[in-house]
């Protein structure tokens, strides 16, 4: 009986260190600033140079792109190093915009770079680290319309350095 019970117990055990997943897809995105540059990710932030009609963008940053990783058993985070990425979180409290209702029907586009991804609770796009950015704006383009709506202008913040 005790036998049944000590392998039943360790069946049950490998069975939650196996289900004990992550993502390992490439690109990740880290879901804040703060986050970006403890995991030393972090490039520079885009601070706001202009407010669109639709207020809905919290911040945005460039970052590595980097994807986790086990090495050795162990989760890791490691960067690539052939590109960077735009990244860009959306503020929790906006009520003229929520993610949920527009899923389908909307998508975020940055002028030069085109459609931005979705992940990690934020959107990002990957691009050559040769390309320096100075300035990004963002569209909401409503699919069921064709129409845009301009929701703000970022610069790179080395650029905002008056001399």
């Amino acid at each position: 009986m005790r036998k049944k019970v000590l392998i039943s117990i360790c069946i049950i055990a490998l069975m939650c260190i196996s289900c004990n997943e992550f993502s390992t897809a490439t690109p990740q995105a880290s879901s804040t600033i703060l986050n970006s540059k403890k995991n030393g990710f972090y490039i520079f932030t885009a601070n706001k140079l202009q407010t669109g009609d639709l207020d809905i963008i919290d911040s945005v940053w460039i970052e590595k792109v980097w994807h986790n990783k086990v090495i050795k058993g162990e989760k890791r985070k490691v960067a690539l190093s052939s590109n960077n990425q735009i990244v860009l979180k959306l503020k929790k409290t906006c009520k003229e915009f929520k993610k949920s209702e527009y899923l389908l029907e909307w998508k975020i586009e940055e002028k030069h770079f085109g459609n931005l991804g979705s992940g990690n609770d934020v959107f990002m796009k990957r691009y050559p680290k040769n390309i320096k950015i100075d300035t990004l704006h963002f569209l909401l383009h409503k699919v069921n319309d064709k129409s845009t709506i301009d929701i703000g202008s970022f610069v790179n913040e080395s650029k905002l350095v008056i001399k």
